[in-house]
């Protein structure tokens, strides 16, 4: 392994750990502060999203590592939709004070069919002259 992937491999690592805390509620932010539940509406989005992008990079990292690419252009935007809606249903207070908020997580869920169904017929596309 060479230093570049180790490197790559501690990133990953460390985007897994920060956004595994933020599922149970600890939000860490550097240089060093752990933070508890924040309060407020607009503060629960952007933990939601900082956490999403987090496992994305993750994931992104992960199959860099393994020597996978993204078999269409959809892929990236489809596995951030697919994050948003695991961090938005475990870090989401279940409330009829966020209901704007459990619509937008069902949008989402909408979106991730839908682009499941890009996704695969894109990379079915793609290698269609190969074979």
């Amino acid at each position: 392994m060479t230093i570049r992937k180790a490197i790559l491999a501690l990133f990953m690592v460390g985007f897994l750990v920060v956004s595994a805390l933020s599922m149970v509620g600890q939000d860490f932010y550097l240089p060093g502060s752990l933070l508890g539940e924040l309060t407020g509406n607009g503060g629960g989005r952007l933990v939601v999203i900082r956490s999403a992008v987090f496992l994305t990079m993750a994931f992104f990292i992960f199959r860099h590592l393994r020597n996978k690419r993204p078999l269409s252009s959809i892929a990236p935007v489809q596995v951030f939709v697919n994050c948003l809606l695991v961090v938005g249903v475990v870090r989401l207070p279940f409330s009829s004070e966020y209901w704007i908020d459990w619509m937008i997580v069902a949008g989402l869920c909408v979106a991730s069919v839908l682009l499941y169904f890009e996704n695969r017929s894109g990379s079915q596309r793609i290698f269609k002259s190969d074979w």
